[in-house]
């Protein structure tokens, strides 16, 4: 009974700084709105009596507002500009472009490469049928006299069995011509999906800032350049078909 008795009392004085505590804390709740509430009122009135701190107050909102967006505009611009010219974009496997990174890490090579480097034969140790030599050393010595008297490039189409040579060839037509390579593959197209189409435009513009011009070399093109017509194609993969066919549709000097 007597632990009862205790039990009942603690809980009677527990209840009760209960209650005081809440009631303190409505208390300053209420006293918080009342001094913000009289606080924007005396601000809103003394604008409303001041017309100029109207135009002054709209006028810094207005500033600020568009600084906010313009500095989102001028930092994707930024980005863009930066990856453009000193990143590499994701679908290039391999590339004689110097990015900064590459040429922190071996500016020996980097030196050597643009300033000391010689044109190359083409062919240089590839073995070929002699019809066939002939006729990609007709298409080396054009390729050099475009880049030399700033032409038109043309757009090649290789086919035949893996190990070739066809990889190795646009490597050393490169080298020949004296523009940079880059070497993307057709089946990395696939996987991406609805960001194929962005990748492949980055793609292509990546290759427009080459200042020397550049190769793009797509192997195993054939899985995902397909028939439109003939073949069943996903959405995405048309997409990114119409994508390549844009950028692809005219001869380009870069």
């Amino acid at each position: 009974k007597g632990k009862a008795q205790i039990e009942r009392e603690n809980r009677e004085i527990y209840l009760e700084q209960i209650k005081l505590k809440a009631e303190e804390q409505r208390k300053t709740i209420l006293e918080s709105i009342k001094t913000a509430g009289t606080v924007v009122g005396s601000g809103i009135t003394s604008l409303l009596e001041n017309p100029s701190k109207v135009l002054m107050a709209t006028g810094g909102i207005t500033l600020l507002a568009l600084g906010v967006y313009s500095a989102r505009g001028a930092t994707q611009t930024a980005v863009k500009y930066i990856d453009s010219r000193l990143g590499k974009p994701s679908l290039i496997r391999e590339t004689s472009r110097t990015t900064l990174l590459t040429a922190l890490r071996s500016p020996v090579k980097t030196i050597r490469f643009h300033f000391f480097s010689k044109a190359e034969d083409s062919l240089k140790g590839v073995v070929l049928d002699p019809a066939l030599e002939s006729r990609l050393r007709e298409i080396a010595i054009a390729t050099r006299f475009t880049k030399r008297n700033y032409g038109l490039f043309r757009n090649l189409l290789m086919h035949g069995p893996p190990g070739t040579g066809k990889t190795l060839f646009a490597k050393k037509l490169a080298a020949h011509s004296g523009l940079d390579y880059a070497i993307m593959t057709g089946g990395d197209v696939a996987p991406l999906g609805r960001e194929a189409v962005t990748a492949i435009h980055k793609v292509f513009d990546w290759s427009q800032t080459s200042r020397r011009g550049l190769l793009l070399f797509i192997d195993e093109a054939d899985a995902f350049l397909r028939k439109r017509a003939t073949e069943k194609i996903g959405e995405d993969m048309r997409a990114a078909l119409n994508a390549f066919l844009y950028r692809t549709g005219e001869q380009s000097s870069r």
